[in-house]
């Protein structure tokens, strides 16, 4: 097996060698909000796994060969023609098409006559040209694949649609208890008027979101989702009156160019990875691995214990898996489906991905958790238990936007065991898809990204762009500041 695993191994020896957990270290309020938050993960339900819309494509193995043949010959980086012809073009996007029937992830999902559709409109608006600039097939392909809901995927390096914009109210502090829930409604603690309606909307938790504070009360913030510059929301009372709520950009926490970090904060052990890295990249990184993972056994040992995934926007799954798995000391599963159209068994595919990356495909099925469904189907199930998987420590997850796809596996993985607070903003939602083929197109050298994996989530507790969502709602930049207030 890998270094990376070898390590693994290690960790899970020296987890064994360390002191018995103290509870007791564990602040009360935390103590008491861990049976609020575990109550809630419970509750999550995964859906039932579905392979009817998968069955239709599960015998073109001759197809995905072909696909993806042109996907590794076309791998290399190439700047094309500024402008192609017609002809080039329309070839261009029979291949983009013949490519993500063969291989993508999502395909089976929208299905044939959607993207069928989506080519006819393509190949019309081609034809209005002689020659066609590349920028301009860009354009097209784009728009007519924008039905797409998948971070991952990309057209000329830019993805398919933006990324949400949070905003909270202007001036409002986590330390602020600016509104509080009562038995008949959420109340403005401004002016102790009942709120009936926000933006129009009577589901009022979609906007007000839980912050717990020191002294165990819960208060609640408004916070909002939008790809529109928003400067105000309305809030309507149970009196008829109304009030312009003044809004604003959540801020980030200032990006560290420091790959893993090291501290302790309050008394308790504090971790921070800014990406899933590969390990067999340099030295350098297969030290922040076998360092990132021993700390997972060690963690699991601890009565509380900090791990931050703000800023992280993913990379290695592999590490991701064998973190939650040294946690755990166990081989777990989260909330999400994933299924992989991908013949795993075949020989020609078990090293496909870069050996230097840890990351190859047959590691995907011997160190997660993918079962064969059928010839081009693997699937990794949900964890489907009836309580939560038992963990005596107390672990902080720490998430903001930019927590995407990798370390969102992680994320969800950790959902799935007792005592995990996770604390911030909601994750980027990079979670039903992968970036497995990147390649560029024969003729107009346009970059295509894809992968062949889908994850399906119940959509109250995690979905494509929205991300999944923490127990306690802080601004990013605040996070820290916010823990450490806790702890004291």
């Amino acid at each position: 097996m890998r270094k990376l695993w070898v390590c693994l191994c290690c960790v899970l020896c020296l987890s064994a060698c360390t002191a018995k957990v103290k509870d007791e270290k564990v602040p009360q309020v935390l103590q008491e909000y861990k049976k609020y938050v575990n109550a809630a993960h419970a509750q999550i339900i995964p859906n039932p796994i579905q392979t009817d819309a998968f069955s239709p494509y599960a015998n073109s193995s001759e197809a995905y060969y072909r696909a993806m043949d042109y996907v590794i010959a076309h791998g290399a980086k190439t700047n094309g023609e500024e402008s192609v012809t017609q002809q080039e073009a329309l070839q261009d996007v029979e291949d983009v098409f013949f490519t993500l029937k063969a291989l993508y992830g999502k395909y089976p999902i929208y299905g044939d006559a959607r993207f069928q559709e989506a080519k006819q409109m393509v190949d019309k608006q081609i034809k209005k040209y002689a020659k066609i600039k590349k920028t301009v097939l860009g354009e097209v392909l784009r728009k007519q694949l924008s039905f797409i809901e998948d971070v991952h995927f990309q057209i000329d390096f830019e993805p398919l649609h933006e990324s949400y914009t949070m905003y909270c109210e202007q001036g409002v502090h986590y330390q602020k208890k600016a509104y509080v829930k009562k038995k008949d409604g959420y109340y403005d603690q401004s002016n102790q008027k009942r709120i009936v309606r926000i933006h129009k909307d009577a589901d009022l938790a979609a906007y007000l979101k839980p912050v717990l504070h020191k002294d165990g009360s819960i208060s609640y913030q408004l916070f909002y989702r939008s790809r529109k510059n928003i400067t105000h929301l309305s809030m309507r009372y149970a009196d008829g009156s109304e009030r312009k709520v003044a809004m604003e950009k959540v801020e980030q926490m200032k990006r560290s160019e420091d790959i893993l970090t090291e501290k302790i904060v309050q008394g308790i052990p504090y971790l921070h990875i800014t990406k899933m890295i590969y390990p067999r990249a340099s030295d350098t990184y297969a030290q922040y691995a076998e360092t990132f993972l021993a700390r997972a056994a060690q963690f699991s040992q601890k009565p509380l214990a900090i791990l931050d995934l703000r800023g992280n926007p993913g990379g290695n799954a592999m590490l991701s898996y064998a973190w939650s798995h040294s946690y755990a000391k166990q081989r777990i599963s989260g909330y999400g489906t994933r299924i992989l159209r991908l013949p795993l068994h075949e020989e020609k595919f078990k090293q496909l991905m870069d050996e230097e990356t840890d990351q190859s495909l047959a590691s995907l099925l011997e160190d997660g958790n993918y079962q064969k469904h059928d010839n081009l189907l693997y699937i990794e199930e949900p964890y489907m238990g009836k309580k939560l998987i038992e963990n005596k420590s107390m672990l902080l997850v720490l998430q903001d936007e930019t927590s995407a796809s990798a370390s969102e596996m992680l994320i969800d993985e950790l959902h799935t065991m007792e005592n995990v607070i996770f604390i911030g903003m909601p994750s980027a939602g990079a979670i039903s898809g992968s970036a497995m083929s990147t390649f560029y197109l024969d003729k107009s050298g346009l970059q295509i990204m894809f992968g062949n994996l889908y994850g399906d989530f119940p959509e109250a507790y995690a979905s494509e762009y929205e991300g999944i969502s923490p127990d306690i709602w802080v601004q990013g930049k605040d996070v820290l500041k916010y823990v450490k207030e806790l702890l004291n």
